[in-house]
């Protein structure tokens, strides 16, 4: 369409107060990076060996359950388990899979504390995205996704966005980050 007619940056946005601000914090594994060994247990499927699987082949081309629940595991001590929560996945099996590891190991035990909503998720899908924009509702207090929510979504009181998977897409991660950067009562930023 040729040149902008005007610019206006996230960061103008945040400093003058249309937007909240962001901290980031950074959780690495030890196990980022995968090499096939004669030793490791393949439950499904074929490795190739000698193959250096790495972030983005997690969860699409090898999925090692066990690097999830720890994903899981430091992603909950990092939060508060009462506030709102958007985790994007590698796909729609692997928001699933943190779905059903957030639900095994949060403190909370509560039903639908933690939902999947992904295109495939139909009308229940949209009914637990209702009920977590709903800043009245606790429950559903996570929400786990792939693409669906990354845009479009005005849920104010969203104070942490988690992603475990990579965003190579500058537009895609600024609309994800869009998602926390809703203006609410007491909430004077969110956790990237």
């Amino acid at each position: 369409f040729g040149e902008p007619v005007y610019k206006y940056s996230l960061k103008e946005g945040i400093q003058d107060g249309f937007l909240t601000p962001f901290k980031v914090k950074r959780i690495q594994t030890t196990l980022d990076e995968y090499i096939y060994t004669s030793d490791d247990i393949i439950l499904d499927g074929e490795v190739e060996e000698g193959y250096v699987y790495k972030e983005s082949d997690f969860n699409k081309k090898i999925i090692i359950k066990e690097r999830e629940i720890k994903r899981v595991q430091e992603m909950l001590a990092n939060i508060n388990q009462q506030e709102k929560t958007l985790v994007f996945c590698a796909n729609q099996a692997h928001a699933a899979m943190v779905r059903d590891i957030i639900n095994q190991e949060v403190k909370v035990k509560k039903t639908d504390y933690c939902v999947r909503v992904t295109a495939n998720d139909g009308e229940a899908g949209e009914a637990f995205l209702r009920r977590f924009q709903d800043n009245e509702n606790r429950i559903p207090t996570i929400l786990t996704t792939s693409q669906k929510l990354s845009t479009g979504v005005n849920a104010r009181n969203i104070r942490n966005i988690v992603l475990m998977r990579p965003v190579d897409n500058m537009i895609e991660f600024k609309q994800i980050i869009g998602r926390g950067t809703r203006l609410f009562d007491g909430k004077s930023y969110f956790t990237i």
